[in-house]
């Protein structure tokens, strides 16, 4: 019986597709294809993914894939099934903690250089297109207008659930990528005339082929919905001890014989919010 294939999204199952040393030539592909020359990467060698922790307090990060380019550029690839309300601060955080590991004794900060790469199974941003990339960047003002501050760090967002393969362009590989990490049993027979993406094809048959990676692939699975139904009872709880604390708040306000809109305006709180508030307690 023919077993249906991985998601490629769950990061066990990409840290076999593209974080073994035998996998690195479609690393470099999909690398190139991303980049599209800046910069080009002829090799690169795979990392350790563990970034020890630089202050007391902070948290150790785990990185998913990280390399190091004949460029001399460090690459983090992160891939996150989970939209968690937080992928932007953990984006800065774990670019932020790889710094202090790449500078020598008294070598020039401009000779660090940082990419980082997020492929994230559910969207972040309300950019519209799939593909984003960041850097920090001076504030517009009216005698200065936008201007990038260093392009030693950049950040890539790649919203999967924004790419539709019906418009991609056939004639560029990263869609190939792409449409091989969304939906890779709906992956256009095209794309497999690409050594790199057939090879992944076959890497991944094989990954899912194996009763032990698939167990294992399952419980990461199990793992993440376990933590996203906590986080979300978290945050349901939280939401409910704020929304108390606001009807509590609206109370006093309205004994104080505060108005409706100067109730909203204290609280932060729409009019209608604060029309239902006071249906309720009445």
């Amino acid at each position: 019986m023919c077993k249906s294939l991985l998601d490629p999204k769950l990061d066990f199952v990409f840290k076999n597709l593209f974080g073994q040393e035998k996998e690195v030539s479609s690393l470099i592909s999909f690398l190139n294809a991303l980049f599209k020359g800046r910069p080009h990467i002829k090799s690169l060698e795979l990392k350790n993914t563990e970034i020890m922790k630089i202050l007391e307090n902070n948290k150790t990060s785990r990185l998913d894939v990280r390399a190091r380019t004949d460029n001399d550029i460090e690459l983090d690839i992160e891939i996150q099934f989970k939209n968690t309300g937080e992928i932007r601060g953990r984006s800065l955080h774990y670019a932020a903690n790889m710094f202090p590991l790449l500078l020598k004794e008294n070598e020039s900060y401009e000779r660090s250089r940082i990419i980082a790469i997020w492929i994230l199974g559910e969207n972040v941003t309300n950019r519209k297109d799939a593909i984003s990339e960041a850097y920090m960047t001076f504030q517009p003002s009216k005698s200065d207008g936008y201007e990038i501050l260093s392009e030693n760090e950049r950040i890539f967002f790649i919203e999967l659930p924004k790419f539709n393969p019906k418009d991609a362009d056939k004639k560029d590989l990263l869609n190939g990528w792409l449409e091989f990490i969304q939906e890779p049993s709906l992956l256009d027979p095209i794309w497999l005339k690409n050594k790199e993406i057939s090879k992944a094809m076959d890497r991944l048959k094989y990954l899912s082929a194996d009763d032990d990676i698939r167990a294992i692939a399952d419980l990461r699975q199990r793992d993440w919905n376990d933590r996203i139904s906590e986080r979300n009872a978290v945050r349901e709880e939280e939401r409910a001890k704020a929304d108390a604390e606001k009807r509590e708040s609206a109370v006093k306000l309205f004994k104080m014989g505060l108005s409706v809109e100067q109730v909203a305006e204290a609280l932060s709180l729409s009019i209608e919010e604060i029309n239902e508030i006071k249906k309720k307690i009445q």
